[in-house]
């Protein structure tokens, strides 16, 4: 999530030293970043791992924590948070 919210602050402040007005993304947009954001550090930390058993436990490990409510309720978090500073 915090990569998620330093990529668009700098799209916002890119907006403002150019001197036009930034309008936040949509809420799915800002979800669909953070997903592909989580799955890529996913997947460095798969590369990481050379033991199979270790990369299927990691696997099984990240689908369950991708659909958790408190994952869920983090990204919608961190949208609002996000759409405040705009």
């Amino acid at each position: 999530m915090k990569a998620t919210l330093r990529f668009y602050n700098e799209l916002r402040k890119q907006a403002l030293a150019r001197g036009e007005v930034g309008s936040p993304p949509s809420f799915e947009t800002f979800s669909t970043m953070a997903t592909g954001l989580m799955e890529a550090s996913k997947q460095v930390d798969l590369d990481r791992l050379k033991n199979l058993s270790m990369r299927d436990l990691l696997e099984r490990t990240w689908a369950q924590k991708l659909l958790t409510y408190s994952t869920k309720k983090l990204v919608k978090d961190s949208y609002e948070t996000l759409t405040k500073r705009y």
